[in-house]
């Protein structure tokens, strides 16, 4: 296979790979609409609707998964047409049921899709979830704000809000009397009561905050001595005690906007302290699923490896920075441009670049921000430097592909931690890493968008404990690969994926389906 080590120079992302493969015969699955439009010739009178789906897998080779009560197989119905597409023929059927279809894997997925206007969703058997939903936005130009913090006020529940701003919560009826704060890089907090914010559909707009430093002031702080204090303050800032930590974990391929390979999961961290121990973080996949959308008219595609573990190596207190080793440090020029407001605490803004005498390799550049008080970082945003992408072929990049060229067009990153009962701890890791590839001797190629995502929602520092070895994830591995199974249990009414939606709002859902599965499965 053609590997492409996707590792910043000097492990700061360490055995992060890409993995592009030639695809050399038809898949069984096809895409969603490739099934869903292929055309059926049926006639059925008076039989079970459970009969005709049988009939269909037999035809396509794909299997259906739906909730009996919503779908009732043994109803009796008439399909009445000569040749038509597969959807025309499930809307037939279900023409009273209102449903939608989704495809992963060879399943076709039945569902009734979720009312996202009703503020309390409530099933039977369970306790109602209450759903929050809005916009943030810049009070000054109706700018929405994109990875703002959205959460319960002095505990660990919460999720960040998708690129256009937007925003969606579950929360269960323990919450009601509780408040929710917004937050955002450079804003004011703020604060609105939960029982208020479950019938509203919000457009909360921040107000910028300017931090009354004067300007001599800044020009004076050196950065490089930021650095080190931000080093030498880590045991006081991320403590010497390990977590447990709930995530949500999720990675995909995209061929220009065409979705090729999604995976996401419910994952278990467990966080080692940041003081010198011996002990490694771990990761324990709770629930996982993904969709693999690749069909005979694809020839190229990627797969990321790696990428759970890319994921903790993106932790970059733990796994320090590159450009805040100190004998990194007089690889870069660093500039201290600014105070910001970060969840009503003032931070240095320290901007970084790599030199212009180093021209043999690419290093970050990108933005660190540092609490002014107890310097601790809140997050950082880099990517390769692009005037030395091309670099990266000699690097960083292991190519062996036969027939295409393969090029790095870009890679970026952004770390974020939240600053709780005043210890700071890791909140949302992401990276986007795009890649052009072209088949030799052909003008033109395409583009391949490869992302990985990890936002927290749930942090335990009180019921702490590490994984057995059977638990563990094979995070060196292609976690796409590992996913075998497909727990309807689990996932029930959310069995559909939604690729599109933001981490936050898969936040929410998976949130309230892992805590109602825990419920059950723990009597």
């Amino acid at each position: 296979m053609d590997a492409l080590i996707c590792a910043f120079h000097k492990s700061v992302l360490k055995g992060l790979v890409v993995i592009a493969f030639i695809i050399t015969g038809p898949f069984v699955t096809m895409g969603q609409g490739d099934v869903l439009d292929t055309e059926l010739t049926l006639r059925y009178n008076d039989v079970s609707v459970s009969s005709i789906l049988k009939s269909i897998t037999r035809k396509t080779g794909y299997h259906f998964t739906y909730d009996t009560d919503l779908i009732q197989p043994e109803r009796i119905v008439s399909v009445k047409m000569i040749t038509e597409p597969l959807k025309s023929v499930l809307d037939t059927i279900f023409h009273d049921r209102m449903l939608s279809y989704s495809i992963i894997d060879n399943h076709i997925i039945l569902y009734r899709a979720l009312n996202d206007e009703a503020p309390v969703i409530t099933e039977k058997g369970r306790e109602p979830a209450y759903f929050i939903s809005g916009i943030i936005t810049d009070e000054d130009n109706g700018q929405a704000l994109p990875y703002a913090t959205i959460g319960i006020k002095s505990k660990a529940i919460g999720a960040v809000s998708n690129y256009e701003g937007v925003f969606n919560l579950k929360l269960s009826k323990e919450y009601m009397e509780d408040t929710l704060i917004i937050s955002y890089l450079g804003f004011l907090s703020r604060i609105i009561p939960v029982s208020q914010a479950v019938n509203n559909h919000y457009n909360i707009k921040l107000t910028r905050k300017y931090v009354p430093i004067p300007e001599v002031i800044i020009r004076n702080r050196d950065p490089e001595e930021l650095i080190r204090n931000a080093r030498n303050n880590i045991p006081d800032n991320y403590g010497n005690s390990p977590a447990n930590i709930t995530a949500f974990y999720r990675e995909s391929v995209l061929k220009k906007e065409k979705i090729m390979l999604y995976s996401e999961a419910v994952i278990e961290l467990y966080k080692s302290p940041y003081t010198s121990t011996l002990l490694n973080d771990q990761v324990k996949i709770y629930k996982s699923r993904k969709i693999n959308n690749i069909n005979i008219s694809d020839t190229l595609t990627f797969k990321l490896k790696s990428g759970l573990e890319g994921c903790l190596e993106l932790d970059g207190i733990k796994n320090t920075f590159d450009f805040m080793l100190e004998n990194s440090l007089e690889d870069y020029d660093y500039r201290m441009t600014d105070i910001v407001n970060i969840d009503d605490e003032a931070a240095f803004v320290v901007e970084f670049e790599q030199k212009e005498t180093i021209e043999d390799m690419a290093l970050p550049k990108g933005v660190l921000y540092i609490n002014t008080t107890n310097y601790g970082i809140h997050g950082a945003e880099f990517s390769i430097n692009e005037k030395y992408i091309d670099e990266i072929e000699k690097t960083m990049i292991q190519q062996t592909a036969r027939g295409y060229r393969i090029k790095a067009r870009s890679m970026k990153y952004r770390v974020n931690y939240i600053f709780l009962n005043g210890r700071f701890f890791l909140n949302h890791v992401r990276g986007d890493l795009e890649f052009y590839a072209r088949k030799k001797n052909k003008l033109f190629g395409n583009a391949f968008n490869i992302s990985f995502e990890m936002a927290v929602n749930k942090i335990d520092t009180v019921n702490v404990h590490r994984f057995s070895r059977e638990e563990r994830a094979p995070v060196h591995s292609i976690f796409s690969e590992t996913i075998s199974a497909y727990d309807r249990e689990f996932w029930g009414t959310d069995m559909y994926v939604k690729p599109e939606e933001s981490i936050m709002e898969a936040l929410s859902r998976i949130n309230a389906r892992m805590e109602e599965y825990k419920a059950n499965n723990s009597q």
